[in-house]
């Protein structure tokens, strides 16, 4: 199967990028009217080329993504880079390292981007190019660039080509595909609508496969779309996966206009079931310690309440920086944690990169790390907040410390939340969850939940003390209602599903929950001291007069025969039938007997019939019968009853 990576240009304007690209790909990338008059690159240019992989059995599928090195289009060129495997680093021999240079190394270096060739064009044009290659390396130190190859070439003649292209497929050839983690995205670099065909965006495809007929929602707009087709350089496919330069005909998804939602340009396509977008996202920031020749900005401090550009996919927003103290700045050279909020909902993933531009648009400011795409607006500079964003900025790429530090933040979360909010697949999810829980560091709660250890076994601990606590303080009750359980936990309990999970858990280690009641198996109801004597006087009461009771008032004259007959009642002991009639449970159990013996012989009985029966007043025998039909121990049918 072919291998598929995108490959990008970087450097500085007529340095031969556009030259190099259309050699290597057979291809023109500057296709507007305006970039062939000038000679200048302005918009985003793509072509497609193959190399044969090492073992010579398959090919590398390389789309090229060729930007501009003018500064005025600098913003263009962000666009182009932001998923690229490999940058082709252009620098002339006869003109060597220049301000869009550096800018464009920053710019990689903060997107992430590792692989690099330098391609030392112009190399014909050079007496002495060791001396050149000298001065570079030179140049070089310190940066990304180090230790890259370079690779003196003039592409018109062909000169250094084929020593390019071998640098080109060892390099690939150490570089794992492009992951498939199940959401995909797609950062739309173009996007246009053909007469009879409905709107066309293009990109590079990132994080899983699409295919014909899935649903994609589209950034920052939300509107939901289908595929109705799917190109990869100019062939159609039934699927398109990672790595791949890809056109999507979204029939049912408009261009964006003026007061009209749709797509364009710098949205996101994002499929599966992703997690929200946030106006606000949590970030470690990076600034390069060497200036860029010409912009004052870079030498400036990032300060708390600045706007800035955000630069992240192939888009931008406008953004305010919100740092941890309110006096404090970043200065060149160093890093800090800090919360991005912006006017519009952004889609980011943590350990996305973005970059950091001058609303101004004269210099680039620094790079940008996610290290939380959903934080709390609330709580940015707490403690505990800062402690978790230092941790996760020590490696966001670290799945283990991802989901740990994520639990010791939100303690308890849906596995599926978890799968939707990072850049992971749901298997490798599965295994760090596993290893952390043989550490003892998380815990599962059913198939559903995860929860920190520690945070899991306090709340089991408590909740099971509370309970028991409960029983000790009430005796005379059959168990705890469980918003009262709800109550005395607290403020954690609040996390949805928590509670719940809490009851499960508890069902399934010896207590019994059931009728909004919680109680320990081993509990039984215990009458205090105090109220023997009063119970035992209203059940001799109620034995001896049967179907004749007095009022229930008249059994609870004090405060201790009202705590008594309550107790008598959650015990059935006696039986309330209603406000005004109370009956023994001898005398209830004697009545169910007297009412199925009668039914049984004569097939069905009158109300008057049943009292004279019974030998009661109709007072106690209306509510006596009504109890029995709810019982489902008689049927009423107009004037008779019948057993049911």
């Amino acid at each position: 199967m072919p291998r598929h990576y995108i490959i990008g240009t970087a450097g500085h304007i007529d340095h031969g990028k556009s030259t190099l690209v259309q050699t290597l790909t057979g291809a023109n990338t500057d296709r507007l009217p305006e970039e062939q008059e000038r000679g200048v690159t302005i918009e985003l240019g793509f072509a497609h080329f193959s190399l044969p992989t090492p073992a010579g059995n398959d090919t590398f599928e390389i789309g090229v993504v060729d930007v501009p090195g003018h500064a005025d289009f600098i913003n263009n060129m962000v666009a182009g880079v932001g998923a690229i495997d490999l940058a082709i680093f252009i620098v002339a021999a006869d003109d060597s390292w220049m301000p869009q240079s550096e800018e464009h190394l920053q710019i990689l270096s903060y997107l992430g981007i590792s692989n690099f060739v330098i391609a030392l064009t112009k190399a014909d044009l050079c007496e002495d190019i060791d001396f050149v290659k000298e001065m570079l390396a030179d140049d070089l130190k310190g940066t990304a660039l180090e230790k890259a190859p370079i690779c003196p070439i003039a592409a018109p003649t062909g000169l250094g080509m084929d020593e390019l292209k071998a640098t080109l497929t060892k390099i690939l050839w150490d570089t794992p595909q492009p992951r498939d983690y199940g959401q995909p995205r797609l950062a739309v670099d173009r996007a246009f609508s053909p007469k009879g065909v409905g709107t066309v965006v293009t990109g590079t495809l990132t994080g899983g496969c699409v295919k014909t007929g899935d649903s994609l929602t589209t950034y920052p707009s939300g509107l939901s779309t289908h595929i109705r087709s799917i190109q990869s350089h100019s062939s159609s496919l039934g699927e398109a996966r990672p790595g791949m330069r890809t056109a999507l005909n979204l029939p049912d998804l408009p261009l964006s206009t003026k007061g009209k939602k749709g797509i364009s340009r710098g949205h996101l396509l994002v499929g599966g079931t992703p997690a929200p977008a946030s106006t606000e996202v949590d970030v470690q920031i990076t600034r390069a310690a060497r200036p860029i020749p010409g912009q004052k900005g870079t030498l400036r401090p990032l300060k708390n309440g600045q706007k800035i550009y955000v630069h992240h996919g192939s888009g931008r927003s406008q953004g305010r920086l919100l740092m941890a103290e309110e006096g404090s700045t970043i200065l060149p050279g160093s890093d800090a944690q800090a919360q991005l909020r912006f006017d519009h909902p952004i889609h980011t993933l943590v350990g996305e990169h973005l970059v950091l531009r001058e609303v101004s648009g004269e210099a680039t400011l620094g790079g940008a790390v996610v290290l939380d795409p959903h934080p709390s607006r609330r709580h940015f500079r707490d403690e505990d907040r800062q402690a978790f964003l230092i941790e996760r900025a020590s490696d966001s790429t670290d799945l283990g410390l991802i989901l740990r530090s994520h639990l010791e933040r939100d303690h308890f979360l849906p596995i599926t939340t978890l799968s939707r909010a990072l850049p992971f697949s749901p298997a490798e999810i599965k295994t760090a969850l596993k290893k952390l829980t043989k550490a003892n560091l998380i815990s599962p709660v059913g198939d559903k939940y995860v929860t920190l250890h520690s945070f899991w076994k306090d709340l089991s601990k408590t909740s099971a003390k509370i309970v028991k606590n409960y029983h000790k303080s009430h005796p005379d009750h059959t168990g705890m209602s469980t918003e009262l359980l709800k109550k005395n936990l607290g403020t954690p309990i609040g996390i949805p599903g928590l509670f719940d999970a809490l009851l499960s858990w508890l069902s399934k280690n010896d207590f019994r929950v059931s009728d909004n009641l919680v109680c320990h198996e081993s509990h039984s109801l215990e009458l205090p001291s105090e109220l023997e004597a009063p119970a035992a006087e209203i059940l001799k009461t109620l034995d001896s007069t049967g179907l004749t009771p007095p009022l229930p008032g008249e059994l609870q004259s004090t405060s201790n025969h009202e705590a008594a007959y309550r107790f008598l009642s959650r015990t059935q002991q006696i039986i309330p039938l209603d406000p005004k009639v109370t009956l023994s449970k001898k005398a209830y159990d004697s009545a169910i007997a007297t009412v199925t013996a009668y039914l049984e012989k004569n097939g069905q009985g009158t109300a008057s019939e049943l009292r004279q029966e019974l030998g009661t007043s109709r007072k106690v025998l209306m509510p006596l019968l009504e109890r029995l039909d709810r019982d489902k121990i008689t049927v009423r049918n107009g004037d008779h009853r019948t057993l049911a």
